[in-house]
């Protein structure tokens, strides 16, 4: 499970209020790279539909405002309007969910529902479902047991199993690695050549830059910022850490 909180080093030009790139573990890396998972519909919600760019907003709001008489029989609003994250590796590394497992509180606190699994008592059954309580198609009794989700994973070489522990085998990139994300969110292996050059880049034509470091820590709320950001901006990491935009 990720941490409840991820540090973060950036580099940027204080005069300008502008992150050049942030220098990043696998924490911040996974976490990132695991809003490429969520649905459309959970996005919404946990950005607040009223406050989206474009139109999934008044999309979202839509089915949420439809009355009951115009949708299918037995059909579940909540479907749409709380999709469940299918990679539990993602439910666990988007740091949108409360401590210890508790609902956040306020509006746009919503956490991500999990991704659950259930069958019936019967042991000569062999099937599950995704609702709670559905009738078991083989012997009609309802199927409330919750069952564990286990995704299949590539075998490790025997020689290289240790070092792939010490690594880090959940989430999406290796430990032991820094990686630098610039500041539109774009994801590369950490080198003295890569951040010269960026910098060089950024300095340009610029006689007054004034670059300085700053740490900040990566929360829930941050988490969240982020990704109301990524959908709208191509400065993410100023926008959130830096107040640029509003």
């Amino acid at each position: 499970m990720a941490p409840s909180k991820i540090s973060l080093k950036l580099l940027v030009d204080s005069k300008a209020k502008q992150v050049l790139f942030a220098e990043a573990g696998k924490e911040f890396v996974d976490f990132v790279f695991s809003l490429l998972t969520l649905p459309i519909g959970a996005v919404a919600k946990l950005v607040s539909a009223g406050t989206m760019h474009g139109s999934v907003g008044r999309l979202y709001q839509s089915v949420d405002r439809i009355g009951a008489s115009y949708l299918q029989p037995g059909t579940d609003k909540s479907e749409l309007l709380q999709p469940k994250v299918m990679h539990p590796d993602a439910r666990e590394l988007l740091l949108l969910r409360g401590r210890d497992g508790e609902e956040p509180q306020g509006p746009t606190r919503t956490a991500t529902p999990r991704f659950k699994l259930y069958t019936c008592a019967a042991a000569q059954c062999a099937t599950v479902a995704m609702e709670r309580g559905a009738a078991c198609p083989q012997c009609k009794q309802p199927m409330g047991t919750e069952m564990t989700l286990v995704l299949p994973s590539a075998p490790a070489a025997a020689a290289g199993e240790e070092e792939e522990e010490m690594d880090g085998g959940a989430g999406y990139v290796k430990g032991l690695v820094t990686y630098m994300v610039t500041d539109g969110l774009e994801v590369t292996p950490m080198s003295a050549i890569s951040s010269i050059t960026l910098i060089n880049k950024f300095s340009a034509g610029k006689p007054d830059v004034e670059l300085a470091e700053k740490y900040v820590s990566v929360g829930m709320d941050e988490g969240l910022a982020l990704l109301k950001a990524a959908l709208r901006s191509d400065t993410v990491l100023s926008d959130v850490f830096l107040g640029r935009k509003k």
